[in-house]
């Protein structure tokens, strides 16, 4: 199953399966329409719900991501993206990386991508 096309922004699929796995594209704190928000927290769970969407989209879910890649913006989030984090995911945790790293619009503060099985 591989996302549905849809006009992209950029050349990507939104999610891409194969051999019982799913594969999700950076999630960023945007909803359509809505106001970017500029608190981090917002952001991290907008992302985070992104991320839960896209994977139900996929015919995965939430418990069963395998790896997950974060990016954020400013070391100072590490705290609050980890008990944000908690709130999603519980053991046994997914695999993850967390690098520091700038997203490309200056305005996010967050972008995740997932391995996830179907």
């Amino acid at each position: 199953m591989n996302a549905p096309a849809k006009p992209a922004a950029f050349p990507l699929s939104r999610f891409r399966a194969h051999n019982g796995t799913v594969w999700i594209s950076g999630q960023v704190p945007v909803r359509g329409s809505d106001p970017i928000p500029e608190d981090f927290q917002a952001q991290a769970r907008l992302v985070l719900d992104n991320l839960r969407a896209a994977l139900k989209e996929a015919g995965s879910s939430v418990e069963r991501v395998l790896k997950c890649n974060c990016y954020l913006r400013r070391e100072s989030h590490m705290a609050a993206f980890n008990a944000i984090y908690q709130e999603f995911f519980s053991a046994p945790f997914p695999a993850r990386t967390t690098l520091i790293a700038a997203p490309p619009n200056p305005r996010f503060l967050i972008e995740i991508e997932a391995v996830a099985a179907l």
